[in-house]
């Protein structure tokens, strides 16, 4: 009977960290098209996400790291932890991609399918992929 008990419970706390893991309304993916850039970001409900840029001429970027929603107020941080491309060469040579730790944006989800991020560069309205 004790091991019964054991494994019970050792399932039980294994699935404890997926217990609400969903319950974000943010997690999933969201895509936006503006100006001809196209970003699309992937808000997991374990607190990754992945951001993918391209931008007119095709060129592509890839962002990733972690996520949360930061105060009482709608602060999403994105604390970033790996990119690619981390270098551009062009007719110069070539030079290191840099990138900030982390950006904050305030946020505003309507219909639950419609999330605006806003920071200092201005507003980005996203739409819930599927």
């Amino acid at each position: 009977m004790v091991p019964i008990i054991r494994t019970a419970l050792t399932l039980v706390l294994a699935a404890a960290p997926l217990i609400g893991a969903s319950a974000n309304p943010l997690a999933g993916t969201w895509r936006a098209n503006q100006a001809g850039q196209s970003v699309e970001i992937t808000l997991s409900p374990d607190g990754t996400f992945a951001r993918r840029d391209r931008a007119p001429d095709g060129t592509a970027m890839t962002v990733s790291g972690h996520w949360t929603l930061n105060g009482s107020g709608p602060w999403l941080r994105l604390v970033v932890e790996d990119w690619a491309p981390r270098r551009a060469c062009g007719l110069f040579g070539c030079t290191d991609i840099r990138m900030l730790p982390g950006e904050t944006y305030r946020y505003i989800l309507r219909d639950d399918d419609r999330l605006m991020l806003e920071d200092t560069g201005g507003r980005t309205e996203f739409q819930r992929a599927g």
